[in-house]
């Protein structure tokens, strides 16, 4: 106290010295998603194509794994998911013989399985190798019914009312190597030091070395967490007061195990990093293998216990059997924290594509904008809320599909 004047210490000069981060978290609760899809198929001969509006509600399973450590970064995530879903959209199936065109209308069951891994390995503080591979399938059984007209070779015209049982399997995997030099590391630890000594000690001001004391025997207690046992609230209350009361010689406040309860946000980063490498992809439908390389920037910004931001930019080369084309992607980001509940995230990306030829003959440059906000909230010690909603504004339908895309999971979660 400077004449009655709090002082508060600096946030922006915290010491980002913790890096580790680990956890395993379970769950399971319900997702119900809003967006679209796209599927064509062509030949020399014929073409199908279907642009659907799709509403699914699903029973979510999944399991995630964050070891993040001084040397190396691996992340870990198994997703399943079933349950009903509706379409509606256009529908086209044309040949030399005939050209069908129809309104369609679905509805069924969805099971999907997704699963990816992702793998950092530092050969110094700042110079690494990254492997990325996310694999997913999606079995579908539904009825569609289809109202449109067919043309045949002679000009003739007939109606189309059909209904259908049908099923539909779809799968792929998608995979990255490269080279990096940079490193984001995680803040979680240290922003929730920062909030709980702030909050409960507002007439002491804390070093960052004090605080960055406290966010390791933070890290500590959650690293040491047993999966499937869980964790007992009291006694890791028990080693912060020890810590409190022993190295800060200050009293520990009952109520700050309310507090404790949550803070279980998804990494939070500080740091800027640059990768390079080839990538490659493959979809049992078209494009069915698509390879090329790609370059990427991220800069997250720790700018105080409640504010976060991000920069990224992406830009891939993809060669296909039929069409190179170039993409890149923009993203500007901020999140938000109230206290230790909630995380509200908000921004805009920017999504260029070309088409390419050959250097001679290079499509029109497409522009797409992207707004999106999410709201993450821990509504008690499991409970969880999560929504995103993004709107994709395309000049066109080369790309990106135009349109809101749109996800509310509310669920359980074990860690």
């Amino acid at each position: 106290m400077l004449n009655g004047t709090h002082v508060q210490s600096q946030e922006n000069l915290i010491n980002n010295n913790v890096v580790s981060f680990k956890k395993k978290e379970w769950n399971k609760g319900l997702l119900i998603n809003l967006g679209q899809e796209r599927e064509e198929l062509r030949t020399d001969e014929t073409r199908y194509y279907e642009e659907q509006n799709l509403l699914n509600g699903s029973f979510l399973f999944e399991s995630n794994i964050w070891n993040l450590l001084d040397y190396k970064q691996e992340e870990l995530n198994v997703a399943f998911k079933v349950g009903p879903f509706g379409s509606w959209g256009n529908w086209t199936d044309s040949s030399k013989v005939s050209n069908m065109t129809a309104n369609e209308r679905s509805y069924g069951i969805r099971t999907s399985l997704n699963a990816g891994y992702l793998y950092r390995y530092y050969y110094d503080p700042k110079t690494y190798t990254v492997f990325d591979l996310n694999v997913w399938g999606r079995y579908d059984v539904f009825k569609q019914n289809l109202d449109g007209t067919a043309i045949d070779s002679f000009g003739i015209s007939s109606p189309i009312d059909e209904s259908n049982i049908k099923d539909r399997l779809r799968f792929g995997f998608k995979g990255k190597v490269g080279w990096g030099t940079g490193r984001l590391s995680p803040m979680n630890h240290l922003m929730t030091a920062h909030y709980l000594l702030e909050k409960y000690y507002p007439r002491r001001v804390f070093s960052d070395y004090e605080i960055a004391q406290f966010a390791q025997v933070i890290a500590n207690i959650k690293h040491d967490r047993d999966f499937k046992s869980g964790h007992n609230v009291d006694k890791e209350m028990e080693v912060v007061s020890a810590f409190v009361n022993k190295t800060l010689l200050l009293e520990s406040p009952e109520s700050m195990t309310g507090e404790w309860l949550y803070g279980e946000f998804d990494p939070r980063y500080e740091g800027t990093r640059f990768e390079f490498g080839p990538f490659f992809q493959y979809f049992n439908r078209e494009p069915d293998f698509v390879y090329g390389g790609f370059v990427q920037f991220d800069r997250a910004k720790y700018r105080n216990v409640k504010w976060n931001s991000i920069i990224s930019a992406n830009l891939n080369y993809n060669r296909y059997k039929k069409q190179d084309w170039m993409m890149g992607e923009l993203n500007l980001g901020w999140s938000y924290y109230s206290k230790l509940k909630s995380q509200f995230d908000f921004g805009v990306k920017y999504v260029p594509g070309i088409e390419l030829n050959g250097f001679n003959d290079v499509g029109p440059l497409s522009h797409n904008v992207i707004p999106y906000i999410a709201w993450y909230s821990q509504l008690n010690s499991q409970s969880r809320f999560k929504l995103d909603f993004s709107w994709r504004i395309a000049d066109g339908e080369q790309f990106l599909l135009p349109g809101p895309n749109f996800t509310l999971a509310v669920y359980r979660s074990r860690y």
